[in-house]
């Protein structure tokens, strides 16, 4: 009964209790966290300058493909021309017959350049001249567009050969054209390149030691002793550039093979092919007459390419952190203008936004972008916008830079691009999971205007947190 009794009271006391509750829970949180701790949330907004540099001095020459041909420029008015040096493999395997060469010569040299894209017109008659290099290339030397051509050959010595072509061969049937044809420019070279290539090949000691062959064993060794590589130029043909995957250097020759008659009395004609390649340098030069007509434009500034004109901004670093006490994302955006046809007026895939102290070896130490003092940020069509959607990181970096060493008259005279940043057009390399490998200077033919300059200012957009007050 007791028992019971116990029961029954404990089952009132539990009603009264929940009678004293309402639904209203307003209370709760304040009840758990004290006003002072409150933390709100707000949008800032900011705006930055923006101008157009030229960067021809900090382009890598050696990038891959290089380019061929000249087209002037119709917002500057200024012709852009393009030509290149480029060396040959040879392989480890690689070897003349045995048995020898007929006549120790050979019977043709040429010069193919594959291209597999082109700008401007198909129909256009370029010419260009082929001159052979008396230095090479050295591995470890970072090599820029605006290399001097007359560091590898002397500017008066004649061409090996000329060459008037244009994209599209007249001399070749349809059906070759239209089928699965590598287009490519042949331009027969003199023979006694090819003639030279053999008789080293077969060079023998004073014993009769075969001795020639070791310059064929790899490529160092092929281009300091035998050929050094080669610079072409084009010298004719304004308004078409094409771009050159794969250059390959032919020998053709002539031995004696075994013929039904159980004699070496047949001919036999072969090609010792020698190619560009990952495997040996090769480098761009890029030259442009003026183009600072162009620096000086006050609503947009220019990102071309592969000219070499880049845009500049400089953040507003001090003022952002003044007026912002805990900053969780900062987002920039920059616009294109929409272009009118025009010779390579189009969009780059890819913007690369990066320190301008930070840009040379950026490339030189293959480096990817590390969202902190490098961004990537891919062209939306959709909107015509390149976005850099938080670069808190990069704010609170360059403030900390400047907080720890601008006090400092020496070091600030110096740094005085502490706060700003270049958009630098690029090329990427993904891997199986989609994740950037590989970062390069993206070369191809292509202009843009961005919204900027000194009268557009560009926004950025602040979301910052504080407690209440």
């Amino acid at each position: 009964m007791r028992k019971t009794l116990q029961c029954i009271l404990l089952a009132i006391a539990t009603i009264l209790s929940f009678s004293q509750c309402d639904d209203n829970t307003e209370s709760i949180g304040g009840s758990i966290v004290p006003d002072r701790d409150i933390i709100i949330a707000e949008t800032k907004y900011f705006e930055t300058t923006s101008n157009t540099i030229i960067a021809n001095d900090s382009i890598l020459a050696s990038v891959g493909d290089v380019y061929l041909g000249q087209y002037t420029d119709s917002e500057s008015d200024t012709k852009f021309t393009s030509s290149f040096i480029t060396q040959f493999a040879c392989g480890s395997d690689f070897e003349f017959p045995e048995e020898g060469v007929i006549g120790n010569t050979s019977t043709s040299t040429t010069l193919r350049l594959y291209f597999n894209d082109y700008y401007g017109d198909s129909l256009n008659t370029m010419r260009c001249e082929v001159y052979e290099l008396d230095n090479t290339l050295e591995e470890g030397i970072p090599y820029y567009t605006n290399l001097d051509p007359a560091e590898f050959c002397a500017p008066d010595k004649a061409p090996l050969t000329a060459k008037t072509f244009s994209v599209i061969d007249f001399q070749l049937p349809d059906s070759i054209l239209e089928g699965d044809y590598a287009k490519h420019v042949e331009i027969p070279l003199p023979n006694s390149i090819g003639d030279r290539f053999i008789k080293k090949y077969y060079e023998s000691d004073a014993e009769g030691n075969q001795t020639g062959k070791q310059y064929f064993e790899n490529s160092e060794a092929f281009i300091n002793n035998v050929f050094k590589g080669i610079y072409v130029k084009c010298t004719h043909g304004d308004g078409t550039v094409i771009k050159i995957f794969r250059s390959r250097l032919d020998i053709g020759f002539e031995r004696y093979i075994e013929s039904s008659s159980g004699l070496k009395d047949s001919i036999q004609p072969l090609i010792a092919p020698f190619y560009s390649s990952k495997e040996v340098l090769q480098a761009n030069k890029f030259n442009n007459n003026d183009l600072k007509p162009l620096l000086d434009e006050k609503e947009y500034t220019y990102i071309k390419t592969p000219a070499g004109l880049f845009t500049e901004v400089e953040l507003p670093i001090i003022d952002i952190i003044d007026n912002c006490d805990t900053i969780n994302s900062a987002t920039i955006t920059f616009t294109r203008y929409n272009e009118t046809a025009g010779f390579g007026k189009k969009a780059h895939d890819k913007l690369l936004m990066i320190r301008k102290s930070e840009m040379y070896k950026f490339f030189l130490k293959n480096k990817l972008q590390d969202d902190e003092t490098s961004y990537l940020a891919y062209y939306d069509s959709s909107t015509n916008e390149y976005t850099f959607s938080n670069i808190a990181n990069l704010i609170r970096y360059c403030y900390n830079e400047y907080n720890e060493k601008g006090s400092n008259p020496n070091w600030l005279a110096k740094n005085k691009d502490w706060n700003k940043i270049v958009l630098i057009p690029v090329e990427t390399t993904e891997d199986s999971n989609g994740s950037v490998v590989k970062i390069i200077h993206d070369t191809s033919i292509k202009s843009m205007r961005l919204r900027g300059g000194t009268e557009y200012k560009v926004p950025i957009i602040i979301v910052t947190s504080k407690y209440k007050e």
